[in-house]
């Protein structure tokens, strides 16, 4: 009975610590026990991207009768410089290349997650709710003047954080993440699988997004992502909701990883020559 009044007193303790927390310092936790490799000693990253059956949508859109291969080679310097280029296309297509780049905007952040705290840091917050071990937090835009005017956070006792949900005019989007810590995270938190759900109208679209890793030189990268993309539209009819309902399914390769060579730095500064 001892043993059980001990374990109740701690839980209490640690419930009691966590709700004291305020929110902008749960954020800042949170960040500090996240994966960061680019705030240990990664200094200068290079990388290779494919994304499966981007080259025969490519050629679909363009006169060509086939490429050899279509990727993406990505440079990174400390504090956060990136500089991407599309490999495989002829000389010219720069608008495609453009559009090719902002496909995968987003999923730099699988390789050299950003913090959490910055893109909060002009929502003003509050915790709402706490219940079955998750503290639920409110943002809501100081300024009046932002596309996303509300956000909520989710963190379980942990601090590890749940979901991350926007609302803005247009619609809504809500990211339900899974987290776990690997052998060379350093006791820290790795994102295993992301699930964000945008609604927007009639139209919902969900992605899923499941990571796999792989230690280089002490760090941990992302080796692939499958991606199962579903998107649905619900039609109003005079007898009921009619839905409509399509799925693609693909995988992005990270691949080549070169790690503090000299080789982004030199890219970069060759690319800044240039111009």
């Amino acid at each position: 009975m001892n043993f059980i009044k001990f374990i109740f007193l701690i839980f209490l303790l640690c419930q009691s610590a966590w709700s004291s927390q305020r929110p902008a310092d749960i954020v800042e936790n949170f960040d500090l026990r996240y994966y960061h490799p680019q705030l240990m000693s990664l200094k200068d990253l290079s990388f290779e991207i494919r994304i499966s059956n981007l080259k025969e949508n490519v050629l679909k859109s363009i006169p060509l009768s086939k490429l050899d291969d279509l990727y993406y080679e990505v440079y990174w310097i400390t504090p956060g410089k990136y500089h991407v280029e599309v490999k495989g296309l002829p000389k010219g297509y720069v608008e495609l290349r453009n559009e090719l780049k902002a496909l995968i905007q987003n999923r730099l952040d699988y390789v050299l997650p950003q913090k959490l705290a910055p893109k909060v840091r002009s929502y003003s917050l509050k915790k709402i709710s706490e219940k079955n071990g998750i503290l639920k937090i409110l943002g809501t835009d100081r300024t009046h003047q932002r596309g996303i005017n509300k956000i909520e956070i989710d963190f379980d006792r942990e601090g590890k954080l749940k979901s991350f949900k926007t609302k803005s005019p247009m619609g809504s989007q809500t990211s339900m993440l899974s987290m776990s810590k690997k052998p060379w995270s350093n006791n820290k938190w790795v994102v295993d699988r992301i699930t964000v759900t945008s609604v927007q109208g009639i139209q919902t679209t969900k992605m899923e997004n499941k990571l796999t890793y792989k230690k280089i030189d002490g760090f941990g990268f992302p080796s692939s992502v499958k991606v199962t993309t579903t998107q649905e539209l619900k039609v109003a009819t005079k007898k009921a909701d009619k839905k409509n309902k399509r799925t693609v399914k693909s995988e992005i390769l990270f691949s080549n990883y070169k790690i503090n060579k000299g080789i982004a730095k030199r890219k970069i500064l060759e690319n800044s020559a240039k111009k």
